[in-house]
C-alpha cells in the first residue's frame, strides 16, 4: 500500500469534551485515502484515551507525543511527519462534513490547483446555532486575485482549517507557522503566494466551534500586537519576493481594518481592568504601529520582522 494522498493534522490539547466528535467526523469521511496525525501537544486531560481508541481501531490514525509548544508548534510538528501529497488542518474541537476531504481533494485534482477552500459555519459551543460564513462563490481563482482577497480579509479568510494545501507549498518554500497569536493570518498569504490557483467550493464542509475563551474574545496586549504583526509578516514576505507594489493597497486596507479592531480592543481592555491610565498612550502606539506597517520607508528583513513599539497591558484595578 502506497503513501496516503492526504495528511490530516489534528493538534490535541485539552479537548476531551470535543475530540470524539472531531475524530468520528474524520473517520466517517467518504474519502478514505488519508492519514490522520494526532499530535498530542502535552495535553493534561483525558483526550489521549479518546485518541488511542481511534488509533487502536484504525491504522490511518497515528499518535505523536510531544511536549507542549502550542498550536503552531503542533502543526509544524505534523507538517514534518506528514506523508500525503496534500495537507489539511483540523482543530480538535471542530468537526467536518462527511464529504470534506472528498470535495477538497477532487477540487485540487480536477482543477490542477495547489489549494482548495471551503465554506464553513460557526457553531456555538453552548447553543449549537450554526452561522454560515460569507465566502466566495464556487470558482477557480487565480493566485493574484485570490491573494488580494485573502490579504484584504474580504470574502476569503486566512484560517488554516478550511483549506487543503499541496504539501510542497510548505516544504519547498520552508514555510511554517510562527509561534504567535494569529499565526494563520501570518501564514496563509505566504502559502497562497506560491500557489498557482485556489479552487473554491460553495459547500459548507467545516464546522468551527466557537468556544468561550477564544482568541478574539480574550484579547490582551500581546494579541493586539500580534494582530498587526501578522500583517507585517505578510508585507515583509511579499516585499522580500519583489511583489509588494502589486499588493500594497491590499496590505494597507487590512492594516487599517486591524488598526480599528485594535482601537476597540484597547478601550475594552482598559474598561475591563477598570484602569484608564495609559489608554491614550496605547491608542497612539496602535496608530504608530499601523503607520510603521504601511510606511514606504519600511525595509524588509530575512525571517520574521518585529514590531518597534509595544502595547502595554493595563493592570486590573478593583472598584472602590
Amino acid at each position: 500500500m502506497g503513501e496516503p494522498k492526504v495528511s490530516v493534522i489534528v493538534p490535541i490539547y485539552n479537548v476531551e469534551k470535543y475530540l470524539d466528535r472531531c475524530l468520528r467526523s474524520l473517520k466517517e469521511q467518504s474519502y478514505k485515502d488519508f492519514e490522520a496525525l494526532l499530535i498530542n501537544d502535552g495535553t493534561p486531560d483525558g483526550s489521549m484515551k479518546i485518541a488511542e481508541k481511534y488509533a487502536d481501531s484504525d491504522s490511518r490514525f497515528r499518535i505523536f507525543n510531544k511536549t507542549n509548544g502550542g498550536l503552531s508548534d503542533a502543526r509544524n510538528y505534523g507538517i514534518e511527519r506528514a506523508r500525503g501529497e496534500f495537507l489539511v488542518f483540523v482543530d480538535s474541537d471542530d468537526y467536518l462534513h462527511e464529504d470534506y476531504l472528498k470535495t477538497m481533494y477532487e477540487d485540487c485534482i480536477n482543477n490542477n490547483a495547489d489549494m482548495a477552500y471551503c465554506r464553513f459555519k460557526h457553531t456555538g459551543d453552548k447553543t449549537g446555532i450554526k452561522i454560515p460564513s460569507l465566502n466566495p462563490k464556487k470558482a477557480v481563482i487565480d493566485r493574484d486575485k485570490a491573494l488580494d482577497m485573502l490579504i484584504r480579509d474580504k470574502r476569503m479568510h486566512s484560517y488554516a482549517w478550511n483549506k487543503m494545501y499541496r504539501r510542497c507549498l510548505f516544504t519547498d518554500n520552508a514555510i511554517r507557522y510562527p509561534i504567535m497569536y494569529f499565526e494563520d493570518v501570518a501564514t496563509s498569504a505566504r502559502l497562497l503566494f506560491h500557489a498557482n490557483k485556489i479552487a473554491v467550493t460553495d459547500k459548507y464542509l467545516y464546522f468551527y466551534v466557537r468556544r468561550t475563551g477564544s482568541i478574539m474574545s480574550t484579547m490582551n496586549s500581546k494579541k493586539i500586537e500580534h494582530l498587526l504583526l501578522s500583517i507585517l509578516i505578510t508585507r515583509n514576505y511579499i516585499e522580500l519576493h519583489g511583489e509588494y507594489d502589486k499588493y500594497k493597497d491590499s496590505v494597507k486596507a487590512v492594516a487599517r481594518k486591524m488598526r480599528f479592531i485594535n482601537i476597540y480592543s484597547i478601550i475594552r481592555q482598559h474598561i475591563i481592568c477598570f484602569n484608564f491610565k495609559g489608554m491614550k498612550t496605547n491608542l497612539r502606539t496602535n496608530k504608530r504601529l499601523y503607520n510603521y506597517i504601511i510606511s514606504d520607508d519600511y525595509k524588509p528583513v530575512e525571517g520574521y520582522p518585529e514590531l518597534p513599539y509595544n502595547i502595554i497591558q493595563p493592570e486590573r484595578k478593583t472598584k472602590k
